[in-house]
Parts: C-alpha cells; sequence; structure tokens
C-alpha cells in the first residue's frame, strides 16, 4: 500500500487546524497572549499531524496483516482442494488397475476356454 495519504491527511489536519487556531486567535484581547495562542495552534498542529500519521501507520500494518491472513486461508483452501484431488486420483487409479486386472483374468479365461 501506498504512504501517498499521509501527506493529504497530514495537510487536512494542518488546515483545520490552522483555521482554528485563526477564529480562536480573533477571540479576546489583543495583547501578548497572540504570541501564545499562535504556540498553541502549533501545538495542536503538531500534535494532529502525528495523530493522523499514527492512524495511517495503524491501518496500513491492518492491512497487512489483513492481506497475510486471506492469503493463509485461500493457501489452505488451495492445499486442502489438492490434496482431496490428489486422494481422488489415487483412488481412481486404484480402481482402475482392479479393474484392469480383473478384466486380464476374464481374457485368460476365454482365452483358455476357446484355446485346445
Amino acid at each position: 500500500m501506498s504512504k501517498k495519504p499521509r501527506p493529504i491527511l497530514s495537510l487536512f489536519a494542518v488546515i483545520a487546524i490552522a483555521a482554528g487556531g485563526v477564529v480562536w486567535s480573533g477571540c479576546g484581547s489583543s495583547d501578548d497572549t497572540t504570541g501564545t495562542i499562535q504556540e498553541q495552534a502549533e501545538t495542536q498542529v503538531e500534535e494532529g499531524t502525528k495523530k493522523a500519521e499514527e492512524a495511517i501507520d495503524e491501518g496500513v500494518e491492518k492491512t497487512k496483516k489483513g492481506l497475510e491472513e486471506a492469503k493463509e486461508e485461500v493457501n489452505g483452501k488451495t492445499k486442502k482442494k489438492f490434496e482431496k484431488a490428489q486422494k481422488e486420483a489415487e483412488e481412481g487409479l486404484e480402481e482402475g488397475q482392479a479393474k484392469a486386472e480383473k478384466g486380464i483374468e476374464e481374457a485368460k479365461e476365454q482365452a483358455e476356454k476357446y484355446l485346445p
């Protein structure tokens, strides 16, 4: 799975948090709290980005695990089908061999009957 969604999700998180920071900074007085608000917004952006990256990584890992489990399940079913087919082939071979031996015996009997 490609990790291309990471920058997109990070960008959305940054935009959402920045927009919230802009709205928040517009409220209240206009003294030295602007710097604090900006720092808080930056911190929230960083935290949001980190959480988004972690969520993506977790999703990738779960997807990989699911694919491995599916692969194992398919391999197990395929192996069982192969073993079943092999068993049926062996049984068919034994049955065919028994019929061939019986046919040979009948042919011998017929040959002995008509030969002096």
